[in-house]
């Protein structure tokens, strides 16, 4: 892969340019979160004194179950959905977390859009605890004396700027910067490949005809050639006669093999210039008529010659 987006580079370069720009662009557009926390915790029932200076029992059934009991079911009062979707109709936020680990302690944490809107959402929820503690014991009719009450330590004003929503819109953009970037690079270089490798196809069906086209299947002489022509054919050619004697037309050649005097050169083949068969060099004069094998040669046959004229040295072989 990283081999790929370095030879395709003039590709893969600018994507990866357009995704930084992307990044920087959410870095600077995208608003940071706020936090907010705030605390409120339960505070026992002042009770009543008999006339003997004693003190009478609570008669609270949720002070005999513990805070423990009352600070879950607080919690399920002000974390519902209907509460929930109240907050956010009134422009709230309604990412809330409410925790007892601390009891009789709640400690409320809200993330919000702006440092008012988390400070608010904490102060909202404070109110719905002290309201629902209330009204659970007023089910019950307990008295005021015997009543467990709230106690606000802090309304949530402090607070904390958060960049994890940055961080995370950030991730989330240079990702798919670098999907996007390996999958269009990969794509542009299967496509790049494909094509060259039409390429040479392409060439070899246009100059088909031509090359082929060249060596018809009449001949160039016009004669029908054999559906075999393509493969390897021996031709004999028939014995040439010497060069006549005194005839001035006929040039001086220097005798073939060892050079020993007497003796005869090899037979020759030429190629016609403008049928593109081959002919034999032999004279009309001599009474021998053309060979058919030779005329109907193509212009790619193979030619195997015997080795006649040839002789073994076997003074050289003794050497």
């Amino acid at each position: 892969m990283t081999k790929l987006l370095f030879r395709r580079w003039y590709f893969s370069l600018p994507l990866l340019l357009v995704t930084l720009a992307c990044v920087a662009v959410a870095a600077v557009t995208v608003k940071p979160d706020y936090s907010s926390i705030g605390h409120i915790q339960f505070i026992p029932p002042v009770g009543t004194t008999a006339k003997d200076g004693t003190k009478n029992p609570i008669n609270n059934r949720w002070y005999d179950l513990g805070y423990e009991a009352l600070a879950n079911a607080t919690v399920i009062d002000v974390t519902k959905k209907s509460v929930l979707e109240k907050m956010v109709e009134e422009g709230l936020s309604d990412n809330i977390t409410v925790t007892t680990d601390q009891v009789p302690l709640f400690a409320i944490e809200v993330v919000g859009d702006s440092p008012e809107q988390a400070t608010a959402t904490v102060q909202y929820v404070q109110k719905g605890i002290a309201d629902a503690v209330q009204q659970r014991q007023d089910t019950l009719r307990v008295s005021e004396a015997d009543t467990i009450t709230t106690l606000l330590l802090d309304d949530g004003t402090e607070v904390e700027e958060k960049g994890s929503k940055i961080m995370r819109v950030m991730v989330v953009a240079f990702g798919l910067g670098l999907l996007l970037t390996a999958g269009v690079t990969i794509g542009i270089d299967a496509l790049l490949r494909w094509r060259a490798g039409r390429r040479p196809e392409d060439e070899d069906e246009a100059t088909a005809g031509s090359v082929v086209g060249s060596v018809p299947q009449s001949g160039r002489s016009g004669t029908q050639i054999s559906s075999n022509y393509e493969k390897t054919q021996a031709v004999i050619p028939p014995a040439q006669p010497g060069p006549k004697p005194n005839d001035p037309q006929q040039p001086a050649r220097p005798a073939a093999g060892n050079g020993k005097p007497g003796q005869a050169p090899a037979p020759q083949q030429r190629r016609a210039g403008s049928d593109g068969t081959y002919r034999s060099q032999q004279s009309a004069a001599a009474g021998n008529s053309p060979d058919p094998r030779l005329e109907q040669a193509p212009a790619d046959a193979t030619i195997v010659l015997p080795p006649w004229g040839w002789k073994r040295d076997e003074k050289a072989e003794r050497r």
